[in-house]
């Protein structure tokens, strides 16, 4: 007999926590239904619509029950085949029948397998509830030591006497490079083996929630604790990165992610304890060191900071706190949690990075990959898989290696030894490659200008000379020998002891790769980069630029640019075809949604990303939707031209033309007399902003517009962003505020400026960048390039009663092109101002209409 599978349709309606808008429920709807039919979706859910909790609420729903139709339809098909079973007797064909029956058996034990790991699933989901409560009565306790706690631990550290076993090395040398126990050298592992090594644990189902930025993903959290599901205790794990999950103080006043990572690492190995050394009759021969790693790295509290975790849904900023509370680390609690969570929220780099992901233990086998925010996909995608390194990367990983191998070599197999000699060949050679030489100091000017080039793969590797070496086995051995790791615990303990001392006679290469070893203090002058080189794993950016040239030769290019010190010289590769890394997210996923405010064109999507990927047509699945806000509330406007009829080209090469930037500020001045309350004007760029604004100063316009509304400007700092914000908001409640923001910068994507504190959006000019930049031209070569403006637009309208006006300040808005490119709902109330006269008319008459 064959196997049922109940099919699940949508419900009428949806868990929610409001009465829905009918677009909320046609989007749950389509949602459901994608999932259950295995699809590959584009949902497009304008800004202001409630995206994020009709994405939640439709996904979450059809995760319950599937998950109970994988349960029912396992009982069900077990209990037809033990009736069926029962109700055959063998007749004259007695051999084929009895083969029949076998067959049956063992379909029956198949499917009784899987019940039980269904079920043993449950079980420890109802042992991770009870420990969470056990859990709450210890964390009163540990509450009241946790101070006393940690101050003994330190103090029973600083007593033992212990002597540091500088003698010994293993810790630093590589490792066997032969070895099969890959794990134990830090390999990851493929989705088929983390598969294989989880067969008899079933984790069930799970939806990744994705989006990009760190507000976002806490949004989405918040969103899942107002939505009815939080009742239910659905079991949600965050994950971020260690910079903010860490609460080791001594960790985060490092600042700098690499060097936080850096030291959590290092902390983390120091956790390990390490064996005593003996003679034969017992006797002590040599004391380690105590235990210097991470209080915080603690299994028993980290488990039950996991289990509390998994029993209630937490944000980033309440999981710290657990942390604190339990003194365990929130950074390793959240990815331990991932086995036994149903909803994971992630960065996109998390997700979409390969190695990361497979770092972390996801596995996409059958689960939903739902991307939100997924307009600026491509470009992330781009982003995350091309890199670049510099002179001072290839110089400082030189002098490492080389030094590494000296006081090492004798200790190294032939293997190991052969390998390492390969590595510093191919960073000697890519040194070379950007016009490093013996002779010429890397501080040194060494060129009269900058020249850019650009190389597939195949033109760049024979021209550097490594064509000779195979990178796959490289980059194994780099792997499963740990080097990266291992070079930079070498650095970290002899950094004092292999000083090569300064003298004046040595100049050149020879002289720099020397100093780079040398510590702090025995030079008066070290420029910079130079101590960014010893402070940060220089190897790491090599290995991950290795990585880079084992891409299909068609998929990316090599841009080198030769400054005028090699030092400051680069190698960069840059990502043309973004489909060849998401091709195994599509290959493996059950079903991947992108949605977005704004998804057109969506043949960008369909195109570049999912056929490419591998995906199929009937795979494919497009949602779009309006607005909730009627036509009437939004008056979206072309502007070409100013008050005295100046035109509006914000082109690259017309930016800094100061009659245009003349024309803009008469044209905020007029806007501000107009527009009441919160006006927010998007620039191309932080660099033009910064230009226009202090134009705007010498010639008198913030003056002018400070008599109307306070001025405020986006800092390009993170930190700062909620004191901007928190200043111009009460400055709208007060006199009304002007915000000076960036299209694509931190205020034009997850952030809302609802009623007053956006009644008018302004888009200077198309963020296009400068036409001349090879870069550009190559990746305009290879995609289309579209308007980015829309997610600036939609900052503004964000529930059914709000209202505001857009103004596009460009004649380039006024190609179809440009207008096409536009959200649905923006089009189909747009007007063009053919005179300035005309613009402020519109606006007058439509805030004393929504005044009146």
């Amino acid at each position: 007999m064959s196997v049922v599978e109940t099919k699940l349709n949508p419900p009428e309606k949806f868990p929610f926590p409001f009465n829905p808008y009918l677009i909320q429920n046609d989007l749950m709807k389509n949602l459901y239904e994608a999932l259950e039919g295995k699809k590959l979706g584009i949902f497009e859910s304008p800004t202001g619509t409630g995206k994020s909790m009709s994405l939640i609420c439709g996904s979450l729903k059809w995760l319950l029950d599937a998950q109970e139709r994988i349960k029912n339809d396992l009982e069900l098909n077990i209990k037809n085949l033990n009736d069926e079973l029962k109700n055959t007797s063998l007749g004259s064909n007695w051999l084929e029948e009895h083969s029949s029956l076998t067959k049956l058996r063992h379909k029956r034990d198949q499917l009784q397998n899987e019940l039980n790991r269904v079920l043993n699933m449950e079980n420890r989901i109802e042992n991770i509830k009870t420990k969470a409560k056990k859990v709450k009565i210890k964390a009163s306790k540990l509450a009241k030591h946790q101070s006393q706690n940690i101050n003994s631990d330190t103090d029973k550290e600083n007593q033992n006497d212990y002597v540091k076993d500088d003698d010994d090395d293993d810790e630093i040398l590589l490792n066997d490079y032969l070895s099969n126990d890959a794990t134990k050298f830090g390999d990851v592992l493929s989705d088929s083996e983390l598969e294989n090594e989880e067969e008899d644990k079933y984790c069930g189902l799970k939806i990744f929630l994705c989006s990009r930025t760190h507000s976002q993903l806490s949004q989405l959290v918040r969103e899942l604790q107002k939505s009815p599901y939080n009742d239910l205790k659905i079991r949600v794990a965050s994950l971020a990165s260690r910079q903010n999950y860490c609460i080791n103080e001594n960790v985060l006043k490092l600042k700098h992610l690499p060097l936080i990572n850096e030291k959590c690492q290092e902390l983390h190995d120091k956790n390990k304890s390490k064996t005593t050394k003996t003679s034969e009759n017992g006797e002590v021969l040599k004391r380690q060191k105590a235990n210097t790693g991470c209080p915080y790295y603690n299994h028993s509290n980290i488990e039950d900071l996991k289990h509390t975790l998994l029993s209630e849904i937490l944000d980033v900023e309440q999981l710290l706190h657990k942390g604190n509370k339990f003194n365990g680390c929130p950074y390793y609690a959240s990815r331990y949690a991932v086995d036994d969570a149903q909803v994971i929220i992630v960065p996109y780099n998390t997700i979409l990075h390969d190695s990361t992901r497979k770092a972390c233990g996801i596995n996409l086998k059958d689960s939903v990959v739902i991307i939100d925010e997924a307009h600026n996909l491509l470009d992330a995608i781009g982003n995350i898989y091309s890199c670049s390194i510099s002179g001072y990367d290839l110089a400082a990983s030189y002098s490492q290696l080389v030094q590494y191998k000296e006081k090492y070599s004798d200790r190294f197999s032939a293997i190991n030894l052969l390998h390492i000699n390969q590595l510093i060949f191919i960073v000697k050679k890519l040194f070379m490659k950007i016009g490093g030489k013996d002779g010429v100091h890397p501080n040194a000017v060494s060129n009269d200008k900058t020249e850019i080039t650009l190389e597939t793969l195949a033109e760049f590797i024979p021209s550097t000379e490594i064509d000779t070496i195979n990178f796959y086995k490289i980059l194994e051995f780099i792997t499963k020998s740990n080097i990266v790791n291992k070079l930079r615990g070498f650095v970290l303990k002899y950094k004092p002891s292999v000083i090569l001392h300064k003298k004046e006679e040595n100049k050149g290469v020879s002289a720099f790769l020397k100093k780079l070893s040398a510590k702090k203090g025995d030079f008066e002058e070290k420029p910079e980069a130079e101590d960014e080189i010893i402070e940060g794993n220089p190897l790491f950016n090599v290995t991950t630029f290795l990585h880079s040239l084992t891409n299909h030769c068609l998929d990316g290019r090599i841009v080198c640019t030769i400054n005028k010190t090699v030092g400051t010289s680069t190698l960069k590769f840059l990502l043309l075809n973004p489909a060849s890394h998401f091709e195994d997210i599509v290959k493996n996923a059950r079903s991947v949604i992108l949605a977005g405010g704004t998804m057109q064109p969506i043949s960008e999507f369909t195109d570049q990303l999912f056929y490419l990927a591998g995906g199929s047509p009937d795979r494919l699945k497009v949602f779009t939707c309006g607005h909730v806000v009627s036509k009437e509330n939004i008056l979206p406007i072309i502007v070409p031209s100013g008050p005295t009829g100046k035109v509006f080209d914000f082109s690259y090469q017309n930016r800094k033309n100061v009659e245009i930037l003349d024309e803009l500020g008469r044209l905020l001045v007029n806007i501000s007399n107009v527009v009441p309350a919160g006006i927010v004007c998007f620039f191309p760029s932080y660099e033009y902003e910064n230009f226009s604004y202090q134009h705007f100063e010498k010639t008198g316009v913030i003056m002018k517009l400070l008599k109307k509304k306070k001025v405020l400007r986006e800092p390009k700092k993170t930190n700062k962003v909620d004191e901007v914000l928190r200043d111009y908001s009460e400055a709208v409640k007060k006199t009304g505020a002007l915000l000076f923001s960036v299209v694509g910068g931190k205020l034009s994507e997850g952030l809302n400026f609802n009623d007053d504190l956006g009644r008018c959006i302004i888009v200077v000019g198309l963020p296009y960048p400068n036409l001349t930049n090879p870069e550009l031209k190559e990746k305009m070569n290879y995609l289309n390039q579209t308007v980015a403006v829309n997610q600036s637009i939609g900052r503004s309208v964000r529930h059914k009663n709000d209202y505001a006006s857009v103004l596009l300040i460009d004649q380039r808005f006024s190609k179809t092109k440009c207008i096409n490119a536009l959200p649905q709902w923006i089009q189909e109330s747009l007007q063009k101002g053919e005179r300035f006269g005309s613009v402020i008319k519109l606006l007058a008459n439509f805030f004393s209409t929504k005044k009146s």
